[in-house]
């Protein structure tokens, strides 16, 4: 009874971390991905979206238990799956074992770039009070300097690259193990599907970063009564 158990809680256990890598975390890198495209359009609309997200309620718990956790929960789960996983690319090189094999390599790279990403801006942002109207200035100006550098661009390159294969075929694997494609040929198209849209958002990732290496445009705090 206690090996069906551990069985079981393993098994729970691998469909949550499947699950929270397309919500809340899939989730977000699009829509995070999509905001900093704004960049691109202009540095207001992108200003806009800063101040819209940071004068949210209650802001710092909605990150901890909709982003935070989940992160936290997906990054141990996808540890761990690295160092039990088998890789026999070399002896079968099939496309699907190169494929799973970066899929453990890019969750590593991406849990690095987070913690690197986070550590440069949200917890200075935390920790100096820039909130409100203040923090989009000190992002911006966060990112204007990142990307003055060859350092940070490539940084930011690997980071983003690693984040949307992870998700674009993360997605296929999500699939798979939910049972929401079943079938080569099905299986085959949602595999390029999925590359798609991975390329995508790759697209607007890298187009935000020629964008701030471009036009390292400073703003100042948006006033209350300009908006």
């Amino acid at each position: 009874m206690g090996a069906i158990q551990r069985g079981q809680a393993h098994f729970l256990l691998l469909k949550i971390h499947s699950l929270t890598g397309l919500i809340p975390i899939g989730i977000f890198l699009v829509f995070h991905l999509a905001v900093n495209s704004l960049r691109t359009v202009g540095v207001f609309p992108y200003q806009l979206s800063i101040d819209i997200i940071n004068n949210l309620p209650f802001l710092i718990w909605i990150e901890i238990f909709v982003l935070y956790i989940p992160i936290l929960f997906h990054s141990v789960m996808g540890f761990y799956l690295t160092s039990i996983a088998k890789y026999n690319f070399i002896r079968y090189r099939y496309p699907r074992n190169w494929m799973y094999t970066m899929q453990r390599l890019t969750g590593g790279i991406v849990f690095v770039f987070l913690v690197y990403h986070m550590g440069t801006t949200v917890a200075p942002k935390l920790w100096y009070g820039h909130n409100e109207f203040q923090a989009a200035p000190f992002l911006i100006g966060v990112m204007n300097d990142e990307f003055q550098t060859w350092t940070g661009r490539i940084i930011y390159l690997i980071g983003i690259v690693a984040a949307t294969f992870h998700f674009g075929n993360g997605l296929w694997g999500f699939c798979i193990s939910w049972g929401i494609i079943v079938g080569p040929r099905a299986q085959r198209n949602a595999g390029i599907a999925f590359i798609l849209i991975g390329l995508g958002l790759t697209v607007l990732g890298l187009a935000t970063v020629v964008e701030f290496s471009l036009n390292p445009v400073p703003v100042e705090p948006t006033k209350v009564g300009g908006l």
